[in-house]
């Protein structure tokens, strides 16, 4: 009886300390996702956004080229994790979007975007713009160039995300540098 007393009560100390550490490594792992965040921001002249190879995409209409040119300004703050220049993006975003109905939710998503200097808001808001913005470019004809969506399978806890490149090397906007390279090229829309 006493023997079983001692290894419930062992059991259980060893489970209680288990907990308690793993919470501490989720606190310490989450204020380090933080910091990097922030300490992003705060470097300056750099961008994470380079590649070697893009490809100059032109569509006919010249509205969705001024659309789909700010998408990638975007998607170019949000992977060097800069919040103001997302929102200067989003709000140029928005201004460029005419009061049709068929561009409502893209227009409104934008014009959220441009309301918050919270990243993980952001880039919240930016699946959605992304969304989106793949309605408006697959009704829309190339005239050149290619779109390559990709997405990243650990973004938003797991569930993935998309977004829309103009180059086939991974930048990955949910992440910033932090997993910059996540992701993979799911179609390319010619």
């Amino acid at each position: 009886m006493i023997k079983r007393m001692i290894l419930k009560t062992t059991v259980l100390l060893a489970g209680s300390i288990l907990f308690f550490s793993c919470a501490k490594e989720k606190k310490t792992h989450e204020t380090q996702i933080h910091h990097e965040t922030v300490e992003a921001v705060e470097e300056e002249g750099v961008n994470y956004n380079v590649t070697d190879d893009r490809t100059a995409i032109k569509f006919e209409n010249e509205m969705v080229s001024s659309l789909y040119t700010h998408y990638l300004a975007i998607k170019g703050a949000l992977v060097n994790s800069n919040p103001k220049d997302a929102m200067t993006h989003a709000k140029a975003l928005s201004n460029t979007i005419s009061e049709d109905e068929n561009f409502k939710q893209l227009k409104a998503t934008a014009e959220l975007m441009a309301l918050t200097t919270d990243i993980a808001k952001q880039r919240d808001f930016f699946s959605t713009l992304t969304d989106e913005t793949i309605k408006v470019i697959s009704q829309a004809k190339i005239a050149s160039g290619e779109v390559y969506k990709q997405f990243c399978p650990m973004a938003f806890d797991g569930n993935g995300g998309y977004w829309l490149s103009d180059s086939k090397e991974i930048r990955n906007p949910y992440y910033g540098n932090r997993m910059l390279k996540c992701g993979s090229v799911k179609a390319t829309i010619e």
